[in-house]
């Protein structure tokens, strides 16, 4: 707890650089939280805790499988919960508001509550992973609308998990176990696919999470690739991103100041700042449209990587 992260999977961030950061962490080490932030490095609070994953209330704030993160336009916080078809919502502060969602298989229910992103209308379109569907409800839980089929062809999804929109209301769906992103109207109506299954050019293995720029430029967290692949709005590849986090965090520098230990380690591995660079299996991705940012929740690593957009290149600037 408290400064840093442990195993961040997605992160919101609001017009001023506050960032919230979901905080999956593990049985290993269970401390699964939202962390409050800027993106200056400052540390503000978290709240959320873990709960178990068998027995307990449901309708509490405890978290299981926290998986995505959405911010509504009063900076009410909104987490899905994975294992627990739920979402939570808290307010700015973190006081716990309200949970929602049951877990099912019909129109309104929810099962494998990934991905989540709100829309223009402030309507929050929640990603069902485990039964392959794409449903979209008012922001206390009433069920509006919904797409999406298990399979493999045009328009199908099979275990889908982040979602963004681009800055037409168009839906971008990470297509996790068919190797894809697919575009689709608010209605559901297929429009592109972006990357198939592999290891080359614009290849995706199991894409993880999605953002859209101003430009239509589109993100691609490459999961088990390690990557980031950018594609342009015609689904044709443009570069890719493998992490640039040369140096230490400030929350990283005092964490190895406090532990001499770790020191010691970090300078008996070889090449020790080209591997600390890499992205180690990233999970989450969104695009700060104020500032032109791009942040990368570098998730095996245990932090974000932040790069600035300038025209036709992206420009590491910082980690956290």
């Amino acid at each position: 707890s408290g400064m840093g992260f442990s195993t961040p999977v997605s992160a919101a961030i609001t017009s001023d650089g506050t960032l919230y950061v979901a905080n999956r962490s593990g049985e290993q080490n269970p401390s699964m939280r939202v962390t409050k932030c800027t993106i200056d490095h400052e540390f503000i609070s978290e709240f959320g805790r873990q709960g178990p994953v068998y027995g307990g209330n449901n309708n509490t704030s405890l978290f299981t499988w926290i998986t995505g993160i959405a911010l509504d336009s009063n900076e009410n916080v909104y987490t899905s919960d994975e294992w627990r078809c739920q979402i939570h919502v808290f307010d700015k502060e973190g006081t716990y508001v309200s949970t929602w969602g049951e877990k099912g298989e019909g129109e309104g229910q929810l099962n494998g509550s990934a991905g989540i992103c709100f829309d223009d209308d402030e309507n929050l379109w929640v990603v069902n992973s485990f039964n392959s569907r794409v449903q979209k409800f008012s922001k206390d839980g009433k069920y509006i609308s919904g797409f999406g089929v298990k399979g493999s062809g045009e328009g199908e999804l099979d275990s889908p998990y982040g979602i963004a929109l681009d800055p037409d209301g168009n839906i971008y769906v990470a297509d996790w176990g068919n190797h894809r992103v697919q575009k689709f109207t608010p209605e559901g109506n297929h429009l592109a696919t972006f990357g198939h299954a592999g290891k080359g050019s614009g290849s995706l293995n199991h894409p993880t999470g999605v953002c859209i720029d101003n430009e239509g430029d589109v993100y691609v967290v490459d999961w088990m690739n390690e990557r980031v692949v950018i594609y342009d709005k015609d689904a044709k590849p443009i570069t890719y991103l493998y992490g640039d986090a040369v140096d230490v965090s400030p929350w990283g520098e005092m964490s190895l100041e406090s532990n001499p230990d770790m020191v010691k380690r970090r300078n008996q591995v070889q090449d020790m700042v080209e591997q600390q660079r890499k992205f180690r299996m990233p999970q989450g991705c969104l695009f700060d449209r104020e500032n032109n940012r791009l942040i990368i929740c570098d998730t095996n690593r245990g932090r974000l990587q932040v790069y600035l957009k300038d025209h036709s290149y992206q420009d590491p600037q910082f980690n956290l």
